[in-house]
């Protein structure tokens, strides 16, 4: 007891008030959400960054619905729908929609590159007098370089290659920028 109390006062001291198990709430499972939660898994108590937290683990075959890592915040837990352990499904629809949002960007992309590249004014016939392409081109344009290669592209057509290219990267942008801004924010175990 003395121990406890020595410790407490001394994270008081250095200023680390709230990081104690003691201010947390949480000693033991006993702590952590009632039964009705867990029915295919267990709770847990983890010590991190000198705080106690209850972590929701599911038996094989579940995962959690929702945040799984709860810290106490006085009286309430720091999240708005307590978890439970649901049985995995055979396709994440989540997953599946960010899929096809990669995908539906990626085809749109490939079907929009000639028209941007025609009305920037790169055409077939060359650079458009008065264009944003006629505004960019220097008196020497060198080989390789991306006004030559839009020039290119403008004249011949874009191939196959490049367009599984912009297809591919601009897929995978917003197939990440989907998971980014779309995934639940949960703080890791």
């Amino acid at each position: 007891m003395e121990f406890k109390i020595l410790y407490v006062v001394l994270l008081l001291v250095l200023g680390l008030e709230g990081t104690d198990l003691a201010v947390s709430g949480i000693q033991s499972v006993a702590d952590c959400p009632e039964r009705g939660y867990d029915d295919h898994g267990y709770w847990t108590v983890s010590d991190k960054d000198l705080s106690r937290r209850c972590l929701l683990k599911c038996y094989p075959g579940y995962e959690p619905d929702a945040c799984h890592v709860l810290r106490r915040q006085g009286d309430r837990w720091n999240t708005e729908k307590m978890p439970h352990c649901v049985k995995i499904p055979w396709v994440r629809w989540s997953t599946l929609g960010k899929i096809v949002a990669g995908v539906a960007a990626g085809a749109g992309a490939v079907v929009a590159a000639p028209v941007v590249l025609g009305a920037a004014g790169f055409t077939s016939a060359g650079v458009a007098a008065g264009s944003i392409a006629a505004g960019l081109q220097g008196a020497q344009v060198a080989a390789g370089s991306a006004f030559a290669l839009a020039q290119s592209a403008g004249a011949a057509g874009i191939t196959a290659g490049t367009n599984a290219a912009i297809g591919s990267t601009v897929g995978s942008a917003v197939a990440t920028a989907a998971s980014y801004f779309w995934g639940e924010a949960c703080e890791p175990e």
